[in-house]
């Protein structure tokens, strides 16, 4: 799915960017249900998972917890499917509801480091054709509209619309990711609402913020202490 022994570095860029962002798709495959107003869980819910070899915690913002039979770890990338607290573990909220939204997290194999340098590049790359294919769930850019590329920090953010046959039912076309380095790895966040209950401007970035900077938080002590700027946390 990879190939990380690339001369030619803007190519190199692309071709990483792309088989990470295909990630997503495992999406489809994942073993979760649609009820009424969105995706239903019945199962324990943590709010943190160690992946990549146990050397990347992904957790997501207060509320959110992980859909551990949805993750999928191996040496080509990470995939986890988070939903709030409440939905997952199929019980009461114990505290106050987070915004109605699916996250997604993706983690790349070691040494693939790419976005830090790059945001405007990678950003045409998305505008493009063929970065929109990459990010389109049936893998035609036709389906895909960028809506907004966003620099934060040392991060990209896209705002972009899916239409894609196969997207999963119940979920909204729209959805906002985030791509960023942590240490030598790529991470994109992803966060996407319900066709029923959509999220607004407001809480789909901020969720975005949040989900990003407790990933930073809960990895700076493996990645050097490295630190977004542009990030809360």
């Amino acid at each position: 799915m990879y190939t990380w022994i690339c001369r030619v570095r803007p190519l190199c860029r692309l071709a990483i960017l792309s088989a990470l962002i295909a990630l997503p798709g495992c999406l489809a495959n994942s073993d979760v249900s649609m009820g009424t107003g969105g995706i239903g869980f019945s199962r324990a819910a943590p709010e943190k998972i160690s992946v990549a070899g146990r050397s990347v915690i992904v957790a997501g913002p207060p509320g959110y917890c992980i859909d551990r039979s949805a993750t999928k770890d191996s040496a080509t990338g990470a995939f986890v499917l988070l939903g709030s607290c409440s939905l997952i573990a199929n019980s009461p909220p114990k505290a106050a509801t987070v915004p109605p939204a699916l996250l997604t997290a993706s983690v790349s194999p070691s040494n693939s480091t790419v976005v830090a340098a790059s945001t405007d590049q990678l950003a045409a790359f998305f505008r493009s054709g063929p970065g929109r294919a990459a990010l389109a769930r049936d893998g035609r850019a036709a389906s895909v509209s960028i809506l907004k590329t966003q620099r934060r920090g040392d991060a990209l953010y896209l705002h972009a619309r899916d239409t894609s046959s196969d997207t999963v039912g119940g979920l909204a076309p729209d959805y906002w990711r985030g791509i960023f380095d942590l240490g030598d790895r790529l991470v994109t966040v992803s966060v996407i609402g319900f066709a029923d209950r959509p999220l607004s401007h407001d809480d789909s970035v901020s969720t975005l913020d949040a989900f990003a900077a407790r990933i930073r938080s809960e990895n700076r002590a493996t990645v050097g202490g490295v630190q977004n700027p542009g990030l809360p946390g």
